[in-house]
């Protein structure tokens, strides 16, 4: 069954419209990429795909996050709300953080106030001359902070409140391939026919945890990532959102693209590294052929996982040389938008809705499949068509691979449809 994606909002380090993404990707100097400062424990400042615009330190920076994405959809909601009831229309996101900046700075807050009252009821009571054995173990939490803003079902619910919906509302949360996971989801609701539309991506931000917990694992890098180069060290962390209206019938806009395929396995070789021969990889994308009807030629476009960690563009190189062989063009778009994890697959699902949807949106830019650098790329990997050169083209196919911690694989396939 095909699912019509009938608009995105999506919002990353490139901006936060889906002209600016298009800008972005069309220029060949753009570098979104910054260094911030108060996210690592290391004493450096990482290079990080912040969305401009939203501090750091501004509280449910998700949720903001998610407003501007939704902020995009207007007019189709507006359609969506005049032609379904509430409760029929569903939310399914993708997250591996939501909110959770917003716990370990209440966290912090919470240790110097202990701290601080602490000191003063010990000067208190040496003033009194009374014993300082006693401390005050009063634990109070920041006002505003609940505990809820960083459960992993927060993206969905919010959205859920937002909008004054009434239908079934969850997110998923398998790390790097979450919100390819909830398109997938989603796809299944509407097949299913517990929704007639569903709101659907995936929301991550920037937080210590991921910054310092991928650093912890040596998969990060000290400069820019560079994905398939020979000198590739690691990924920059990004945050991000991108959120789709999906339908079983098209009818809520002018768009032609549709989900008509996706694809998940799960390989379970290893907590964190992938399966080093890509079998888990080439089974996801086997599977989104199969459900799309289509061959592996017909793909006009391949986005890469393509992190820049060697093992996995090296696993990923063998399992497209597999599936698609050496002359699908392919790149990874994450030099531009960092690893936004939780919301990577809906993010470079959005990507590949832009450069099909481009023209009806008037952009007046060519026709530019995104390219990776001008870098040496790894000669040791297996041959894919990696893009490093301008290619003119317009896409009616586009695949995208999203893979994760514990092997969760998935591979969504984007298609124009006539009717």
């Amino acid at each position: 069954m095909k699912a019509w994606l009938n608009d995105v909002g999506i919002v990353s380090a490139l901006g936060t419209t889906k002209s600016a993404h298009l800008e972005a990707l069309a220029s060949a100097s753009n570098q979104p990429l910054t260094q911030n400062t108060g996210l690592s424990h290391t004493g450096c400042d990482p290079f990080v795909g912040k969305v401009a615009g939203v501090d750091l330190n501004t509280t449910r920076r998700n949720n903001q996050i998610i407003d501007l994405a939704l902020t995009q959809l207007q007019p189709t909601l507006a359609a969506v709300f005049a032609r379904y009831p509430k409760e029929r229309i569903a939310v399914v996101m993708g997250t591996s953080t939501a909110d959770i900046y917003d716990g370990e700075r209440a966290r912090s807050e919470r240790a110097r106030a202990e701290r601080a009252r602490t000191e003063r009821a010990r000067s208190e009571r040496a003033q009194a001359g009374k014993s300082n054995n006693e401390g005050d173990n009063t634990q109070v939490w920041p006002q505003g902070y609940h505990y809820h803003h960083q459960a992993l079902d927060a993206p969905a619910q919010y959205i859920k409140a937002r909008l004054g919906l009434q239908g079934l509302a969850y997110s998923i949360s398998t790390a790097c391939s979450s919100s390819a996971k909830a398109l997938s989801s989603a796809k299944g609701m509407l097949e299913a026919g517990l929704a007639d539309v569903v709101i659907c991506g995936g929301a991550d931000s920037l937080c210590q945890l991921t910054v310092n917990g991928f650093a912890a694992l040596a998969s990060t890098s000290e400069a820019l990532c560079r994905p398939f180069a020979a000198d590739r060290d690691g990924i920059n962390i990004g945050e991000g959102a991108a959120i789709f209206v999906m339908s079983k019938e098209r009818s809520l806009g002018h768009a032609s693209t549709a989900l008509i395929g996706c694809g998940a396995s799960s390989d379970a070789y290893h907590m964190s590294a992938p399966e080093p021969t890509g079998e888990g990889a080439q089974s996801a994308m086997h599977q989104a052929l199969a459900d799309a009807g289509i061959k592996p030629q017909d793909v006009d476009y391949l986005n890469a996982h393509g992190t820049a960690t060697p093992k996995n563009d090296e696993m990923e190189a063998q399992a497209i040389a597999r599936v698609l062989g050496c002359d699908v063009p392919v790149s990874s778009t994450k030099h531009w938008t960092g690893h936004t994890l939780g919301a990577a697959g809906a993010i470079e699902a959005a990507i590949c809705w832009l450069l099909i949807e481009q023209q009806r949106l008037a952009v007046d830019l060519p026709l530019l499949l995104p390219k990776q650098g001008s870098y040496p790329l790894d000669d040791s990997l297996q041959n894919i068509n990696i893009i490093q050169k301008e290619i003119i083209k317009k896409p009616k196919i586009c695949m995208s691979n999203s893979f994760a911690f514990g092997g969760n694989n998935a591979c969504l396939i984007l298609g124009e449809v006539d009717a």
